[in-house]
Formats: structure tokens, C-alpha cells, sequence
């Protein structure tokens, strides 16, 4: 069945718009967890290095060149918390990786995080995010599925500048 867009805007159903949510939070989490990743071109090892403590480490692969374990070596860290700054939630500069150690057990370190984050952006940007953290953004059903799309297509793209499958 189709329908306009002006009509898809208007879905109001919360599961359909839970859905969604999930499965951008995913396609968006994959996709950072993959940016933050580098290539030693020598040896054909992939690394990752963790916003907050600084620790590298390699990243599993099987045989096939997928990556092993995912989810427990490292996160997609949020420097503002994503429950209570929905505004920057999707924001890249927000959002970078980060040992599950820093992440769960040291609460984000924080300090390290914001350090470590200005360097990484610059000041002007870590100003502006600070600002953007209040402002009220809503999305719709329409943009969360624009956001799924375009986050899957990200991810795929760091998936093949790293050589390995997703």
C-alpha cells in the first residue's frame, strides 16, 4: 500500500516509530563504531583506539573478515548522554568510540572524554555541540527512516575502506 508522504508524517503509531528508533540507533552505532577504526596498511590489522583512555587495540576478525565481537570490546560512547540530550543523540561529533571499560564502568570518563573530543573536533565545534545539546529536535517516521538508510549506507562504505565484511 502507498501512501503520500505528507499522510507518512502523520503516522503516530508508537511501535512502528519504535521500530524505527531501534533500528537507527543500530545502523547509527555500527556506523560509528566502524568510522573510528583504522587500517595498518602493512600488516592489514584493524585497530581501535578509545576516545576517553586513549588504549588501541586490535579488532578480532574471522576468517572471512567480519569482525568478531562486536559489541563487547567497544561502544558508540555518547559525550552527551543520549537519554538526556536527544537533540545531539545523532550527532557524529557527539558520538565517538569507546572501550566498554571508560563506558560502562567509569560512567563515559567524562573528563578524559571532553579533553580528548576537543582535540579530536577542534574548540569552535566542541562550542557548538555544547549549545546544540539544549535545542528541542523531534523526528518523524519519515526522518528516522531516511536517517536508517543513510546510516546502513555509511557503515557499508567503513566496512569496505576497512576491508571487512558486515
Amino acid at each position: 500500500m502507498k501512501i503520500s508522504v505528507k499522510e507518512y508524517k502523520k503516522i503516530k503509531n508508537d511501535g512502528e516509530l519504535k521500530k524505527s528508533g531501534k533500528k537507527l540507533k543500530t545502523a547509527f552505532n555500527l556506523f560509528i563504531r566502524l568510522r573510528d577504526l583504522s587500517k595498518v596498511e602493512e600488516t592489514g590489522q584493524i585497530l581501535g583506539k578509545c576516545i576517553s583512555c586513549g588504549i588501541s587495540w586490535l579488532v578480532g576478525l574471522y576468517s572471512d573478515k567480519s569482525i568478531i565481537n562486536a559489541h563487547g570490546n567497544w561502544v558508540a560512547g555518547h559525550y552527551w548522554k543520549d537519554d538526556r540530550y536527544a537533540s545531539v543523540r545523532y550527532d557524529e561529533r557527539n558520538v565517538n568510540l569507546q572501550c566498554s571499560r571508560c563506558n560502562k564502568y567509569l560512567s563515559g570518563n567524562e573528563s578524559n572524554y571532553a579533553i580528548n573530543l576537543k582535540k579530536k573536533i577542534g574548540e569552535k565545534e566542541f562550542d557548538k555541540l555544547n549549545i546544540e545539546r539544549n535545542k528541542t529536535k523531534n523526528l518523524n517516521i519519515l526522518d528516522i527512516d531516511r536517517m536508517v538508510y543513510e546510516y546502513r549506507d555509511k557503515a557499508k562504505a567503513e566496512a569496505k575502506r576497512l576491508s571487512i565484511k558486515i
